[in-house]
């Protein structure tokens, strides 16, 4: 099966090729989908939020994604999504007091797009062509100054637990799929880092 369609392979051979990532970050609260470029961009039915180009004071970019690589020899690579200055919905996903599993445990698509390289615009060749889907792992959250907010993100393939029984975890997720209606760990993740005095006298 070819990876690219015929339309695309192509224009890959001019040497010349014009494409950029898109992401699908599926939230409990719903999906919510971006792209490499600036503005919103409807593309396979869906209208992409632009996460822009846009850089910091030292030139650095805003957005980054680390280790978007094929896994070969059984290996199960870590990719990292790291977003400054993120939307507020995003922010409000990774507080504290959100939902447990609105994050951590679900998926992330991240597909290429290509574009005409011969006609003006953003002109879309073919559909997306899908890379792979990613697991969300617990995020980490740093607050620069009044304004700037960061979002690390570390994802892990489906190969990452091959060695864990299903519903193997010690979360409140495989729990409801273990026992559905159980509370033992329903409030396990926001225990990080407190301390409980019990009993209390």
């Amino acid at each position: 099966m070819q990876l690219f369609t015929q339309t695309i392979r192509e224009q890959a051979r001019g040497q010349h090729v014009v494409c950029s990532l898109f992401v699908t970050f599926e939230f409990k609260s719903g999906p919510m989908h971006v792209w490499e470029g600036d503005g919103p961009l409807d593309r396979d039915g869906v209208t992409w939020r632009g996460m822009g180009h846009r850089q910091d004071k030292q030139g650095n970019p805003l957005q980054s994604i680390e280790g978007l690589e094929q896994a070969i020899n059984g290996t199960a690579p870590q990719l990292n999504l790291t977003l400054s200055g993120v939307d507020p919905k995003v922010v409000a996903a990774a507080g504290k007091d959100a939902d447990a599993d609105e994050i951590e445990g679900r998926n992330l698509i991240i597909s290429i797009g290509f574009f005409d390289a011969a006609r003006s615009g953003l002109v879309p060749l073919d559909n997306l062509v899908r890379l792979g889907t990613w697991i969300m792992q617990k995020p980490s959250f740093t607050a620069t100054g009044p304004t700037l907010r960061t979002i690390s993100l570390p994802c892990e393939t489906i190969f990452s637990q091959r060695s864990r029984a299903p519903f193997g975890m010690l979360t409140d997720r495989d729990q409801q799929r273990r026992f559905p209606g159980d509370q033992a760990l329903e409030f396990i993740p926001k225990m990080v880092d407190r301390t409980v005095t019990w009993p209390e006298f």
